[in-house]
């Protein structure tokens, strides 16, 4: 598990660039990534915890407090995710006050 505030991510994001592993959504916020092994799966979660902080689990060996290539391939997805739900709800709501007027 790691914090995405309080990580160095630069050498995961540079070892996920080089895997290019698949990422599957399972659920938002919850991912299937291949590992550099043929057939490994790991399963990688993404949300914000109590305190607030973006964190990542992932089922791989790596250290807590050191984020891993499964976990920065799972938060790229994650992202693009949250966004594309963020433009959603703000042409929604956008459309709701024009329809009001």
């Amino acid at each position: 598990m790691f914090r995405l505030e309080e990580t160095d991510i630069a050498k995961a994001v540079e070892r996920a660039k080089e895997l290019h592993p698949t990422v599957r959504v399972i659920a938002y916020g919850e991912y299937t990534v291949t590992g550099s092994q043929p057939g490994t799966l790991y399963t990688v979660k993404c949300y914000r915890d109590t305190e607030g902080f973006k964190t990542v689990e992932c089922t791989c060996q790596t250290c807590d407090g050191v984020a891993c290539k499964h976990g920065m391939a799972a938060v790229a997805l994650h992202l693009y995710m949250a966004t594309i739900e963020m433009i959603i709800r703000r042409r929604a709501a956008r459309i709701a006050r024009q329809r009001s007027h």
